[in-house]
């Protein structure tokens, strides 16, 4: 009987060990369903950035230098990071595909949505990596920086976003040091729809 057992089970083991899929929690994939809508019910939500393990977070553009900020006088809509030509550009955090291909003037971005209620967006490619409905982890590659689109130099154009607004993300990432902040943010949604930040850094 046991003879019969392995034989019965080892093709099973094997197809499973050569399938290349990433194993996505379940309780995942129902916290990133419900982050469509984070102010579902409410009018504010919590992340706490402070209890991030390295394996949940990722600096967008490893080794880049930030050459745009948010906002200014051209009121950019993201945060411009630099580095080389080629170079691969990673998820800030684990999420899914929502959209990747040919976008405006964005060239050819990537968007994600995460299960803590952000969506990051990764533009100006050479080259996506991904497919809509597509699974990542931190830190897994996105794209190739390039500068498709209306972009003067290979860059990333990296955004962070509630609900398709973007915000400044230094709020949540340190570009100079390429580090998550430490941090619990309260994110809320005011009556004329625009978004109020407040956090309180955790040492």
């Amino acid at each position: 009987m046991l003879l019969q057992f392995f034989i019965f089970h080892l093709p099973f083991t094997m197809v499973f060990a050569q399938d290349d899929t990433p194993d996505i929690d379940e309780w995942q994939v129902m916290r990133v369903e419900a982050a469509k809508d984070p102010f579902a019910n409410r009018d504010q939500f919590t992340i706490n950035f402070a209890n991030y393990t390295v394996e949940e977070w990722c600096y967008p553009l490893p080794g880049a230098k930030m050459n745009s900020p948010y906002g200014g006088s051209r009121h950019h809509g993201g945060t411009d990071l630099q580095t080389f030509a080629g170079d691969t550009t990673r998820a800030a955090f684990p999420g899914e595909v929502i959209l990747s291909g040919p976008y405006y003037a964005y060239g050819n971005c990537v968007i994600l949505r995460h299960a803590n209620g952000l969506e990051t967006m990764y533009s100006h490619h050479s080259r996506n990596l991904v497919k809509v409905g597509q699974w990542l982890q931190a830190g897994d590659p996105v794209g190739l920086e390039g500068h498709t689109g209306r972009a003067t130099g290979d860059h990333l154009h990296f955004e962070t976003r509630v609900r398709g607004r973007s915000f400044d993300s230094s709020r949540i990432f340190d570009h100079a040091n390429h580090t998550l902040i430490r941090q619990i943010v309260v994110v809320s949604k005011q009556k004329n729809g625009t978004l109020k930040f407040s956090s309180a850094k955790v040492e």
